[in-house]
């Protein structure tokens, strides 16, 4: 098994049923032949770097996956058909993969990255709350 990730932008109007079964669609394509999802981010809808057929925004979804290179060339093949997918690209990270290991290292860089956002968010709280003590900022003239 290989580790790949895959990055998948759709239309941001799509129904939830559709978007439900497009999901699915992937997913079992990835996890045939003993294929698994290590990680699975919905980033949401965000805003594009430019127009993709006039569609200035989309949904992001981003899998780290480990499968075959069979089932990667099988799922490229699907979104290029799909004409509700924008834009799609799966990089190989890896050339092998321990699926467990990995979704350990990657528990612990999101722990990581949290507790700095709530550290950042902490220091932003008490930057805003000192210069409130010191109350308006007045100019002299």
């Amino acid at each position: 098994m290989r580790e790949y990730e895959a990055m998948i932008i759709v239309k941001p109007d799509l129904p939830e049923a559709e978007l439900t079964k497009m999901i699915g669609k992937w997913e079992s394509i990835i996890g045939t032949e003993g294929g698994q999802i290590i990680k699975k981010d919905t980033w949401g809808v965000r805003k594009l770097a430019y127009p993709i057929r006039k569609v200035t925004r989309g949904s992001y979804f981003v899998y780290d996956v480990a499968t075959t290179q069979t089932n990667i060339r099988e799922l490229d093949r699907v979104l290029k058909l799909d004409e509700n997918v924008l834009r799609s690209l799966a990089v190989k990270l890896n050339d092998s993969v321990d699926v467990e290991s990995r979704k350990v290292e990657l528990q612990k860089l999101a722990e990581a990255a949290a507790q700095r956002a709530a550290e950042a968010m902490r220091d932003r709280a008490d930057g805003d709350s000192m210069s409130a003590r010191r109350g308006p900022r007045q100019d002299s003239e």
